[in-house]
């Protein structure tokens, strides 16, 4: 049976800015219980909220010879997640989907800089969902020893404005724009390219 939907939140390291201003913590997480504390008011009890997964990032991690940030073994009941783990909760599931022939979809949502590129694609030798979903999807598929069709699309919207991330072409000014087909639904692409009967 195909899975529902599923939320989950990640906390990254601080980056430089956030370190040369001096910037505190305020989010906490639990299991699968994020909470938020008032930075203006400390003595105010912190927000908590729940989700799927909660992913702490924050800190403990180490990086390894190869370059890839594993959990520092030497921190007891270390909660620091790393690429493989959180591609084992929302990517395997993703593939389970895909091998059953259901269409999978994963957005990532926040502002520029909180780790959206990262938690999806990855860097270096921490591959993220995409590039770990791909790999053992394609060694599933070399195993089997079948055919299969694959396709993928990457889209970002930004200030409302939708582009395709897997394109060569040169970015148009204002995008690309949402249509509706009468027969076929929503459709991404301009004008002149509508989908086919």
């Amino acid at each position: 049976m195909a899975e529902s939907v599923k939320v989950a939140v990640r906390v990254r390291p601080f980056n430089s800015r956030e370190n040369s201003r001096g910037s505190k913590v305020i989010i906490d997480m639990n299991g699968n219980t994020t909470t938020i504390a008032d930075p203006a008011d400390p003595d105010k009890e912190p927000r908590p909220f729940t989700f799927d997964y909660s992913y702490w990032s924050h800190d403990g991690g180490v990086e390894q010879e190869d370059g890839e940030w594993l959990a520092d073994s030497a921190i007891p009941n270390n909660r620091y997640a790393d690429q493989r783990s959180v591609f084992n909760d929302l990517g395997i599931g993703m593939l389970e989907n895909a091998w059953n022939g259901y269409n999978c979809s994963l957005f990532a949502y926040g502002q520029t800089g909180s780790g959206k590129s990262y938690s999806v694609m990855g860097y270096g030798a921490n591959k993220g969902i995409m590039p770990q979903l791909c790999n053992e999807l394609f060694e599933g598929i070399k195993r089997k020893g079948i055919d299969c069709q694959v396709s993928v699309s990457m889209l970002e919207i930004y200030n409302e404005c939708v582009h395709d991330l897997l394109s060569t072409a040169k970015r148009h000014k204002g995008g690309m724009k949402v249509r509706n087909h009468p027969k076929k639904g929503f459709f991404r692409g301009r004008p002149r390219n509508p989908p086919r009967d």
